[in-house]
């Protein structure tokens, strides 16, 4: 029987890949998709895919994306639907896509669901998209669903038979009056219609993100008169994300399994009922939350986006077509810059406009996305984030372009940004995997992506290791860009100890700069400040950035040279899609992340540490990292 307690502080797995990329990879191979390479080399197994893919924003917010949202509507679920011991009657409350429904569909012994809270004008545009009904599996089409116009206060105020299980499903408090949805007098009223077994669960966003937020809902919960089980998983398009079991009794998870046919969820969910040391210290200063004194929403603000880039709003986007302009838009989230993304590819909009006051956009795209060893290395969707930002930072903090060094980087992705830039007269690209570089030049879907930066004249390709091509005399190059894969082994950790950083130096002209992919500061923070510092120990000045991928979550990097780097009101000279207008944001970190930089390590041949220090932050084996 598992109550909250303190978990590991990682948890290592010896699977072979990460445990999300697996599961998001098996959901992809489970629905509709198209291998367009598969082989193997000396070196790892190689998996390119396309696959359909629908996402649904929600005011600017993106609500769902269908490569995982199984992970978390299975982990909303289920959980509460085998804790209760009754299962007649189900109360929903939002969820106009049908998702929720469906895991609830799948218990024989639901007589009656009833759905409230939600736009009933959007639910009834959902139930004539194919594409959704075949999401949702026809959930909204199921004859024990009853669907409430009501707004929950007006029903919570009439309602009076009791429910077995009750959802919650409330969007982000992202101001005051969505934040009065979760506060004490709703929870109140939910008590009150949950019978005396029954059991409700809530989503509480992200306990590592806000936690303070995460147990403050379930400090209102409990005012109310719940008793309360908090658990959270990783959703790849969310990150960590957390829920609350509540009962009238004391809620704990007794180590059953899931009776019912599901995808996503693990033989096992014990782990996610535990949370790391930081994260339950938070718990003792949660708050209640009522309508008198509203605070959930000031909690919320961590995870509001930083501004990043002038970009189309999503209220735009009923004029939107290919000219649209960027200097046209007015909203600043990492989702648009996502979405703009997706809307310069092929797609169909299959929803935009608005219903009760809320912006919805439902869109329909191809997603091409490439596997090493059952790790994603790139979603289409997203690549551009994060190459833009390996590469311009550095081609505009350079006086001359002539000659360029890519160590990685086999797919032609941060090729093809550098070969934006017109005075680069070289470009040598160097990468181990002969099948990468050639699933890059030959698959037509990939080279359409990299826009054929592997011909291009001005770029010269050696299948080897980089170790071997620097041990030999060349001339100097203007820029490095380490793009190698993460240390996750003794092998690679080489790769980043501070005597290969100065042979790549030594090939360096006096002014030029080497930039190398580091990894996350937020859930690698030891990692990223390591490589930096062992940048420093060889007497480099470094500018260390960090971005938002949503494939990846944050992930940073390093800039490098012999004299002092400073970004100031710089401009990108080249035309780049994701990049914002200022930069200001890209080079802050938080508080915390900053304070780990203190006792970073550097990672030197006698003393290859960075490996070790990824297993312990990461809490995965990898035999092969995330890009190459």
């Amino acid at each position: 029987m598992l109550k909250n307690g303190k978990g590991p502080e990682l948890s290592m797995s010896h699977e072979r890949g990460d445990k999300e990329d697996l599961i998001e990879l098996e959901q992809l191979l489970a629905g509709p998709h198209k291998i367009l390479y598969e082989g193997t080399s000396k070196y790892q197994n190689v998996l390119v895919l396309e696959s359909p893919n629908i996402q649904m924003y929600l005011n600017n917010q993106m609500q769902f994306n269908s490569m995982d949202e199984r992970m978390y509507h299975e982990a909303f679920v289920h959980p509460a639907m085998s804790l209760a011991p009754k299962r007649d009657r189900v109360l929903c409350i939002g969820s106009n896509d049908g998702l929720l429904l469906r895991e609830v569909f799948k218990y024989a012994d639901v007589k009656q669901v009833d759905l409230v809270g939600i736009s009933v004008r959007l639910l009834n545009a959902i139930k004539k998209m194919p594409e959704m009904n075949t999401l949702n599996e026809r959930a909204l089409f199921d004859k024990r669903l009853s669907v409430f116009k009501d707004e929950i206060h007006t029903y919570l105020a009439s309602a009076s038979e009791k429910y077995d299980v009750i959802l919650v499903d409330f969007p982000d408090p992202v101001n005051e009056q969505i934040g009065n949805l979760y506060s004490l007098q709703v929870f109140n009223g939910l008590f009150s219609l949950l019978s005396e077994d029954g059991i409700l669960v809530c989503q509480s966003l992200s306990p590592k993100k806000v936690p303070l937020l995460f147990w403050s809902i379930a400090r209102t919960l409990e005012r109310a008169g719940f008793k309360t089980l908090g658990y959270h998983l990783t959703v790849p398009s969310f990150g960590d994300w957390g829920f609350h079991l509540a009962g009238k009794k004391t809620v704990v998870w007794p180590n059953k399994s899931i009776a019912v046919p599901h995808r996503t969820l693990p033989p096992d969910i014990s782990a996610w009922f535990q949370f790391p040391t930081n994260v339950l210290s938070v718990r003792k200063s949660a708050r209640v939350n009522t309508s008198d004194n509203p605070n959930l929403h000031k909690l919320y603000s961590p995870l509001l986006p930083a501004p990043t880039a002038n970009l189309i709003a999503l209220s735009d986007l009923q004029d939107y077509d290919n000219s649209h302009s960027s200097e046209n838009g007015s909203s600043d989230t990492e989702d648009l810059i996502e979405l703009q993304q997706l809307l310069s590819g092929p797609h169909r909009i299959l929803e935009q406009g608005s219903f009760d006051g809320n912006q919805v956009f439902i869109i329909q795209s191809k997603d091409v996305r490439m596997y090493l060893d059952k790790q994603l290395q790139f979603s289409s969707l997203d690549e551009r984030i994060y190459h833009e930002a390996l590469v311009h930072p550095a081609m505009t903090l350079i006086p001359k372009r002539e000659r360029i060094l890519i160590v990685g980087g086999g797919d032609g992705f941060a090729v093809r940004e550098v070969l934006k830039y017109t005075d680069v007269r070289n470009v040598d690209l160097v990468d181990l995997d002969p099948l990468v570089l050639k699933v890059a030049k030959s698959v037509k879907k990939v080279a359409s992506l990299n826009e054929h930066s592997l011909s291009d004249a001005r770029v010269t390709i050696y299948q080897m290791d980089a170790r071997e091509f620097l041990s030999e005399q060349r001339d100097l190059y203007d820029a490095i860009i380490v793009d190698f894969p993460d240390p996750a082994d003794e092998v690679v950790s080489s790769l980043y100890t501070a005597e290969f950083f100065r042979i790549m130096f030594q090939q360096l002209t006096p002014n030029g700069i080497l930039v190398c992919q580091s990894h996350s500061p937020e859930s690698a923070p030891s990692v990223y400040w390591s490589i930096g510092k062992t940048l420093k120990s060889i007497g480099l000045n470094t500018l260390s950035y960090h971005v938002t991928v949503p494939s990846f979550g944050d992930w940073g990097f390093h800039l490098a040279a012999n004299e002092s780097l400073e970004w100031g009101d710089r401009k990108i000279s080249v035309q780049t899609e994701t990049i914002p207008v200022k930069l200001d944001s890209w080079f802050h970190f938080t508080k915390k992340i900053r304070s780990v930089r203190r006792n970073a390590k550097a990672n030197r041949m006698s003393n290859k540490n960075l490996h070790k220090t990824y297993r312990k932050e990461v809490g995965v084996i990898l035999t092969s990292a995330r890009r190459e």
